[in-house]
């Protein structure tokens, strides 16, 4: 069975068991749970297919995996100069978002959720964030595409495909896709699909060995934390 008509089947099958008990219907798929970056291509990695009978504000949101970002300020100690920890970031490292309509009230909601993601552990300061997102937007790694919702043909006008171009400096790891109804202010959101995204490189590597080997990627970062600070350490005494 082709595809889309793979697709379309199972939709419709979940529509007419729950079409009735919501008035507005919510179901999307993603059929590729694994795709590899290629630096050289400018096709889409996988396409997002969505079935929704409202025409209210639709939301897809693609997340990357977390990181962490240290805040660090240079503080002079005993008479050596030592990097001293102000605060934190934990963020994920992707945030796309896919819109079937573009207005004010979509904008908003999309702006406030991408702040709330963006954690700050320590003082938190309102303009680093928005140096954070402003930085991540300016390399693709946070990015708002309105009016994405394309109809898969016009007989079926609540069937949609969101193709999807993810950045080739975006990270390998766990991804997660989610699809959200915007109504008057509330949001109601659908669980979240997982997809593996590998590239060539070290990146794919760390990742296949920090997920499958844990403990051991854990001690072999204590260990080179150790060592990078003894050798900051070492230079800043010098100086």
């Amino acid at each position: 069975m082709h595809i889309n008509n793979y697709l379309k089947f199972i939709f419709l099958i979940k529509f007419l068991f729950f079409g009735e008990v919501y008035s507005n219907v919510l179901f999307f798929d993603v059929p590729q749970k694994k795709i590899e970056l290629n630096e050289n291509s400018t096709e889409p990695e996988l396409f997002v297919y969505v079935y929704s009978n409202t025409k209210k504000n639709l939301v897809l949101k693609i997340t990357g995996p977390t990181q962490k970002v240290i805040l660090q300020k240079k503080k002079k100690t005993f008479g050596m100069w030592t990097w001293n920890k102000t605060g934190e970031f934990r963020y994920p490292s992707l945030f796309h978002y896919y819109t079937n309509n573009k207005d004010n009230e979509i904008d908003f909601e999309i702006k406030k959720d991408l702040v709330d993601n963006i954690k700050l552990i320590g003082k938190d300061d309102d303009n680093l964030k928005k140096e954070l997102i402003e930085k991540k937007m300016s390399i693709k790694l946070f990015m708002i595409k309105n009016d994405s919702f394309l109809e898969l043909n016009t007989q079926t006008p609540s069937f949609f495909k969101i193709p999807i171009k993810l950045p080739y400096n975006s990270p390998a790891g766990k991804y997660f896709i989610s699809l959200s109804l915007m109504k008057g202010g509330s949001k109601i959101e659908t669980e979240k699909i997982e997809i593996i995204v590998e590239k060539p490189g070290i990146s794919s590597l760390v990742f296949k060995f920090a997920h499958k080997y844990s403990f051991l990627y854990g001690i072999f970062s204590a260990i080179i934390a150790i060592g990078l600070g003894m050798m900051a350490g070492a230079v800043f005494k010098k100086n």
